[in-house]
């Protein structure tokens, strides 16, 4: 059987089982464990299916986007520290969008820091924390809330967010690439996010280092589209170079000057 018609077959016993394990599949298909496991990292890149511990689960599944509770407990040190490096680009009066990801929120409870901000969100948990916040004018898109998900999305969302306007989109992303630059899972995602950064003075990408050479179905932006790339350190070579010829600022902890 070839790679291709192999990874269909994975795909198709996924997508129908909603989860499985290495070895259920290495039996049905004659091939060895490594050889699954090869095959589940390529198909996680492309954004088809989410590996889990000892085998896989489809994309959009009950664990939909991975679920956010899943994502809030995932590199949080490294969310961290992109917070705080995030904070830099933050001024009193400033207006913000914040979308739906789980790295924005751990900007959320710094805003505290700050006084007069006013705070869009996509984002239900995000327009949560926000609520706890004592200086932050909150509003929350409206929309269709997608089930197993922190996110708002739809035309009314979309509706919501054309008619406001920021100083600064806090963004994120599920991948990036050399090739294929911003990437999302998600078209709603996408749609929404392009939105934001047409209707901000500046956009800021949150993007931990275990998303850079993943890619995702849908692109959300280009290097040239954004103004800050932020990670908690430095990205390969390759990465740098690439935005080196940009206007995009790369800021990580040993590069803050912007």
């Amino acid at each position: 059987m070839l790679t291709l018609e192999r990874q269909e077959e994975i795909l198709e016993i996924i997508n129908k089982r909603k989860s499985v394990t290495v070895e259920e599949l290495a039996g049905e298909l004659f091939v060895s464990g490594a050889t699954i496991r090869r095959d589940l990292k390529t198909m996680e890149k492309q954004g088809l299916l989410i590996r889990s511990h000892g085998g896989a689960m489809p994309f959009k599944s009950s664990a939909e986007e991975s679920a956010f509770a899943i994502r809030e407990q995932e590199n949080t040190a490294a969310k961290r520290k992109i917070a705080s490096l995030t904070l830099r680009l933050i001024k009193n009066g400033h207006s913000l969008f914040v979308d739906s990801s789980s790295t924005t929120g751990f900007v959320v409870p710094k805003l505290n820091d700050f006084t007069y901000l006013s705070v869009t969100t996509t984002g239900i948990r995000n327009a949560i924390l926000l609520s706890q916040t004592n200086s932050v004018k909150i509003y929350v898109a409206g929309g269709l809330v997608e089930n197993h998900s922190n996110s708002i999305t739809g035309t009314d969302t979309m509706d919501y967010i054309s008619r406001i306007h920021a100083d600064l989109a806090l963004l994120s992303c599920m991948g990036v690439s050399l090739e294929s630059g911003f990437t999302d899972a998600s078209i709603e995602q996408t749609k929404l996010k392009q939105q934001m950064r047409k209707n901000s003075k500046k956009v800021a990408m949150l993007c931990d280092s275990t998303k850079f050479g993943k890619t995702f179905m849908c692109t959300d932006f280009n290097f040239e589209d954004i103004d800050y790339l932020i990670t908690e350190k430095t990205p390969p070579i390759e990465f740098v170079e690439r935005i080196a010829r940009t206007d995009c600022k790369l800021i990580t902890p040993e590069n803050t000057e912007f």
